[in-house]
């Protein structure tokens, strides 16, 4: 599975596609993620607008890949988080831990990178 990486000056954006569940995307993003963070604190954005929907395994993957970012001394945030992917983490409350955005730009600009 090959997950874009797109660098907007220091940050750089992650764009899984599909439905992010157990399985080769998820397993896919978090190794990507991983690496990605073992090269130092890096500011990453996983860009969810190709996503349609998450089930509880990609929950558990963004929560892991989020808690490496930020042991790592990085920052992590999502991006283009549609209204079905919001609603299951406003239910789980984990809109409070999860830095959303509806769009990339957005995210990008408050993590400090560029937009072209």
């Amino acid at each position: 599975m090959n997950i874009p990486v797109t660098a907007y000056g220091s940050v750089l954006v992650l764009t899984p596609a599909g439905p992010l569940y157990e399985g080769r995307t998820a397993e896919a993003l978090y190794e990507l993620v991983r690496d990605v963070v073992s090269d130092g604190d890096v500011a990453i954005i996983i860009d969810l607008g190709s996503v349609p929907w998450v089930r509880s395994s990609g929950i558990g993957t963004l929560m892991g890949c989020r808690t490496d970012c930020l042991a790592a001394g990085g920052s992590f945030a999502l991006a283009g988080v549609n209204d079905r992917i919001m609603e299951l983490l406003s239910s789980l409350q984990l809109d409070k831990v999860f830095d959303c955005f509806s769009t990339l730009d957005e995210a990008v600009i408050a993590y400090g990178g560029t937009i072209e």
